[in-house]
């Protein structure tokens, strides 16, 4: 929720924030401190994102810290009717969780979510209508000189972007290309809606075996090959990791900052990190 903006910024402010205010600007930063942000869910990746959305200077963060009622760790079930209410209120929702070397983060912004890019400025060579010489040079990008070019993007709910159709062929046509970290979190949510917890080290065995079934049936419904998830991904998503919630963490953050400033093109709508590979991925599910 972001209050009414005040016009003006004390000394202190600025110099606490000067850098801040030198990459996304006064007006950015003006929005960040008129912002009042519900972080819900406090285990490694919520902290990672209170940390960051304090650094930015948002006016105030409202901690939930409740295992049954959680955006970071919570069923799929409780996100999706969260999702749902909110956008209700035109507000704004993420999601994110960290599964051992596994982490995502998602972003539903609404249908109609503006911000402002900064581009190169396109310097128009001067013309002398007097002169018949050889035609004027055509438009050049000047390095040194920006503009803020306004643009809007839509997004759609988190219900619509785990319902993807499989059996279309335009999405099998882009099967080959869709991250398997899709799949393997509507594994990890299924399994968090069966057992009522996440994967654990100390039931390593049987829930290793639940994992590969639950990938097997999860599949299967969605019309694909139980092949997409090796056999051996359930060595990789039991507890949280903290590099990758520093990772994941940081991205969710810096998200929520780009939301709230309105400055730079948000990530549209998932972002997967493969702790394994050390890279992430930003993947758009939903109507095209």
């Amino acid at each position: 929720m972001i209050e009414k903006e005040e016009s003006i910024i004390s000394e202190e402010e600025a110099a606490q924030y000067d850098r801040q205010i030198r990459l996304w600007g006064l007006d950015a930063q003006k929005r960040l401190r008129g912002s009042r942000v519900l972080l819900v869910g406090l285990r490694g990746l919520g902290a990672e994102v209170a940390k960051n959305l304090i650094l930015a200077g948002v006016k105030g963060l409202t901690l939930l810290d409740h295992e049954q009622v959680c955006l970071t760790g919570c069923s799929r079930d409780l996100m999706v009717r969260v999702d749902q209410l909110c956008a209700q209120h035109n507000i704004k929702v993420f999601c994110g969780d960290v599964f051992g070397y596994h982490g995502y983060m998602f972003s539903d912004l609404g249908q109609e979510h503006n911000y402002v890019e900064e581009k190169p400025k396109v310097v128009k060579p001067k013309t002398d209508e007097s002169n018949d010489g050889p035609e004027a040079k055509k438009p050049k990008v000047d390095p040194n000189e920006t503009t803020m070019i306004k643009k809007t993007a839509s997004f759609c709910s988190l219900k619509v972007a785990l319902e993807v159709d499989w059996t279309n062929e335009k999405a099998k046509s882009s099967l080959k290309r869709t991250p398997v970290d899709y799949f393997l979190l509507h594994v990890l949510l299924k399994f968090r809606t069966d057992k009522g917890r996440d994967p654990h080290p100390e039931s390593f065995e049987a829930d290793a075996t639940l994992l590969r079934q639950i990938r097997d049936d999860v599949l299967e419904a969605m019309g694909l090959s139980s092949e997409l998830l090796p056999h051996d991904f359930v060595s990789y998503c039991f507890s949280e990791m903290a590099p990758v919630c520093a990772v994941v963490g940081g991205v969710l953050g810096q998200e929520v900052v780009k939301a709230l400033s309105q400055r730079d093109a948000p990530h549209k709508n998932f972002f997967f990190f493969d702790g394994m590979k050390g890279s992430g991925v930003v993947d758009y599910f939903g109507p095209k």
